[in-house]
């Protein structure tokens, strides 16, 4: 095994209907390929405060993955991703647009405006990347939104 994450596992509860999300180790191949992973869900661990909130961190990390779901496959549990079904409608992209925005605002305020971005070159160029990322995704949220609009 040569790497491993967190994942979300979708789990019907053995004897009912009943489904359950969870947090699993997922343990992958060289090929990337799922090897294994916990049989058991995990919860956030850490020795320090700060190891704790990095571990939520990956806890959340796992949130921008397909989910997962147990499957038999000739009598051996597997894990297969689940077909992500949420349906979009035209306010999802004003949403996503006015959190692209309030983005853009707090990195300007907590970063844009520290003292170091004006004293090192290379963080005010890292900074004026990663805020214009942030305005260009605003930028194709939008033009996305439009162009839906438009063809209706």
């Amino acid at each position: 095994m040569s790497q491993w994450n967190y994942r979300v596992i979708r789990k019907l509860v053995q004897g009912t209907e009943e489904v359950v999300y969870q947090i699993h180790e997922v343990y992958y191949s060289d090929d990337s390929a799922i090897d294994g992973w916990t049989e058991s869900p995990v919860m956030p661990l850490g020795e320090t405060e700060y190891e704790l909130r990095e571990d939520i961190r990956h806890f959340l990390e796992a949130f921008r993955l397909p989910i997962l779901e147990e499957k038999k496959d000739n009598g051996k549990d597997i894990l297969r991703e689940t077909p992500y079904d949420s349906k979009i409608n035209s306010g999802h992209y004003f949403e996503f647009m006015d959190r692209a925005s309030i983005a853009v605002d707090y990195i300007y305020q907590f970063l844009g405006s520290h003292p170091l971005i004006k004293k090192e070159k290379q963080l005010k160029e890292l900074y004026a990347k990663a805020e214009s990322a942030l305005s260009d995704l605003y930028q194709a949220a939008g033009q996305l939104e439009y162009d839906k609009t438009k063809n209706r």
